[in-house]
C-alpha cells in the first residue's frame, strides 16, 4: 500500500514551520465542508489529513443553562472552558456533539438557549457535527435543524430527515472516500423503527462495503448487555438507559459495516466492550451543570481512527489533561449498593 504523505512532512525544516502545517492542516479541514450547497440532501463531506490517524473529539450532555437560574453562568462558564481545554489538547479534525445541550424548553428559553450554545461551538474553530440529545427540545424542531445547518463549520445535515445523516470521510490528497460517520436522532425513545427505516433505505443505496462509526445520544440495549455479560471494561456509575430501543439495532449496524458505535446519555459510565467486531463505547459526559462528576470527572472521549486499517482506539481525556483508558480486564462498578 502507498504512503500517504502529510503536508506536516513536507515542512519539517523547522519546529516552527511544523506548527504552522498543524495550523494550515487544520484551516484546510476547515473548508473542506465548504462545496456544502453541492451536496446531496442528508450528506456532508470532510477531507481529513491523515487517514491513518483521524482525530475525534466526542463531548456529550453539555447541559448548558441546568439547575437554578443562579448557577447559570458559572456552570456554563466551567463547560465552555472544559470545551475549550479539552480542543486545545487535542486538535481534533472533527468534534462531535452527541445531544443534551439545553434543558428541555424551560421559560420557553429553548431556542435564544440553542442559539447561545451553537455559538459556543462555531467559537472552537473546528469541523463538528450534533446529534440530537432526549433534553433538546423546541417548539419547532425546524429551526434547530436550520440553526445546526446553517452554524459556522458546522457538519449538521440532518434538516430533511429528522436528524439523520452521514458524514463522508475523504482522503486528503486523492479525494476519494475512505469512511462514512453514520449520526442518528434517538429522540426520547432510543433508537425506533423511524431510524432503523433511514439505516435500511442509507444501506440500500450506499452499500459499500465501507467502514462505519455511528453516533448517538442513547445507548443501544447491548450496552447493558455487554456489561452484565463481563465484556465490558471501564467504570459503571448507573445502570444503562437504553430506554424503549429493543436490541435489534445492533445487527442492522453490524451489517452496514459499523465497526463502533458512540453514545451518551448514562453520565455516570465510561466503558467499552466488543460485540461481534463491534466496539459499543460510552461518550466521558461534558457539562458541568449534568449529574455524575462525583463519580467520573467531566470531560471528553479522544477517538484516533486508521481509515486505512479500519480500526480505533480510543481514551479519556479531563481538561486537566489527564488520560485514561482502562487496561485489560479493569472493571470499576460504583453503583450505589441497595440497603
Amino acid at each position: 500500500m502507498s504512503r500517504v504523505f502529510t503536508r506536516r512532512e513536507f515542512l519539517k525544516t523547522s519546529a516552527a514551520a511544523a506548527g504552522m502545517a498543524a495550523l494550515a492542516s487544520r484551516a484546510e479541514a476547515a473548508r473542506a465542508y465548504s462545496d456544502e450547497k453541492m451536496m446531496t440532501p442528508g450528506v456532508a463531506h470532510l477531507r481529513i489529513p491523515h487517514p491513518r490517524r483521524f482525530r475525534i473529539l466526542q463531548i456529550t450532555d453539555l447541559h448548558f443553562f441546568a439547575g437554578k437560574l443562579t448557577l447559570h453562568d458559572t456552570g456554563n462558564r466551567r463547560t465552555i472552558e472544559t470545551m475549550k481545554k479539552l480542543v486545545a489538547k487535542v486538535h481534533p479534525n472533527l468534534l462531535m456533539v452527541t445531544g443534551d445541550l439545553w434543558p428541555e424548553n424551560r421559560d420557553g428559553m429553548a431556542e435564544p438557549r440553542m442559539r447561545y450554545i451553537i455559538k459556543q461551538i462555531e467559537a472552537l474553530g473546528v469541523p463538528w457535527a450534533y446529534t440530537w440529545g432526549n433534553h433538546d427540545q423546541l417548539p419547532d424542531f425546524k429551526v434547530g435543524h436550520e440553526a445546526f445547518t446553517k452554524a459556522k463549520n458546522s457538519l449538521y445535515r440532518g434538516a430533511d430527515s429528522d436528524g439523520n445523516y452521514v458524514i463522508n470521510l475523504l482522503s486528503w490528497w486523492q479525494g476519494f472516500r475512505i469512511g462514512q460517520i453514520v449520526c442518528l436522532n434517538t429522540h426520547r425513545d432510543g433508537v425506533q423503527k423511524e431510524q432503523q427505516e433511514w439505516l435500511k433505505n442509507l444501506a440500500k443505496t450506499d452499500p459499500g462495503p465501507l467502514m462505519r462509526l455511528a453516533f448517538f445520544h442513547i445507548p443501544l440495549k447491548q450496552y447493558e448487555d455487554i456489561w452484565n455479560s463481563g465484556e465490558a471494561i471501564g467504570v459503571i456509575g448507573e445502570n444503562s438507559a437504553s430506554e424503549k430501543e429493543d436490541g435489534s439495532t445492533f445487527t442492522l449496524l453490524k451489517s452496514m459495516g459499523v465497526i463502533a458505535c458512540f453514545c451518551g446519555h448514562d453520565h455516570a459510565n465510561d466503558y467499552s466492550g466488543e460485540l461481534e467486531d463491534v466496539d459499543l463505547v460510552y461518550g466521558r459526559a461534558t457539562g458541568a451543570g449534568g449529574y455524575g462528576g462525583a463519580v467520573i470527572p467531566k470531560g471528553g472521549k479522544f477517538i484516533t481512527v486508521n481509515c486505512i486499517k479500519e480500526w480505533q482506539t480510543w481514551i479519556s481525556l479531563t481538561p486537566d489533561g489527564k488520560r485514561w483508558r482502562p487496561k485489560p480486564g479493569e472493571r470499576i462498578d460504583k453503583r450505589r449498593k441497595k440497603d
